[in-house]
């Protein structure tokens, strides 16, 4: 008896071990995507960050399909001008979340409040996943981008790299996204024209 006890346990363990594992197991990065329900349900605390952004590819990996997120325009005196992000650079996630849209990456962004810290993953213009760096910024408040009186170009003060310290990530971005460069994951409008640009201050974040 004791012994068929023992053999039910053990066979019990084999399946629970056996047993499909979360996508976060599966996920070099650790990210976690923020789905539609949730984006709707966080607050609206007026955070941004001073991009005009568009999506630039679906990727479907570690369980999860998200999208890569190019910016196409970076304001003057933003918070991403302050941390070094530039026109081309492609967003992969912000604190660890990815994002299946562009507008629950809006509504992450707009619910953290002014002066929070947040960690932008992103793959530098011109580069691909190897490259990948992690980069800190200060969270601005959403409205007309402040002007940088010591800078009115707009490029970064060099005083400002302290919130944009960068790390590489290019190891584990580069295994979570491996077939980036062999185009083997889906590419948004590849079979169709492009969708229309939003309205300005559609997707300002």
């Amino acid at each position: 008896m004791a012994s068929r006890i023992v053999t039910s346990l053990a066979a019990t363990v084999l399946l629970a071990a056996a047993a499909p594992t979360a996508a976060l197991a599966q996920n070099p990065m650790g990210y976690r995507l923020l789905s539609a329900q949730e984006a709707a349900a966080l607050p609206h605390n007026h955070g941004a960050l001073g991009l005009d952004i568009e999506r630039s590819q679906e990727i479907t990996d570690a369980g999860m399909t998200f999208d890569i997120i190019r910016i196409r325009q970076v304001r003057r005196g933003s918070p991403g001008a302050q941390a070094g992000l530039r026109p081309g650079d492609q967003i992969i996630a912000v604190d660890g979340r990815v994002f299946p849209t562009l507008a629950t990456f809006a509504a992450y962004v707009g619910a953290m409040s002014p002066g929070t810290r947040a960690s932008i993953d992103y793959i530098p213009a011109g580069g691909g996943p190897a490259q990948a760096e992690r980069v800190t910024v200060i969270i601005g408040a959403s409205g007309p981008p402040a002007q940088s009186a010591r800078n009115p170009n707009g490029a970064a003060p060099a005083a400002s790299l302290s919130t944009g310290d960068k790390v590489a990530i290019g190891v584990g971005a580069a295994a979570l996204l491996g077939c980036y460069e062999l185009g083997c994951f889906s590419h948004r409008g590849a079979a169709q024209p492009p969708p229309p640009s939003p309205p300005p201050g559609q997707f300002q974040r």
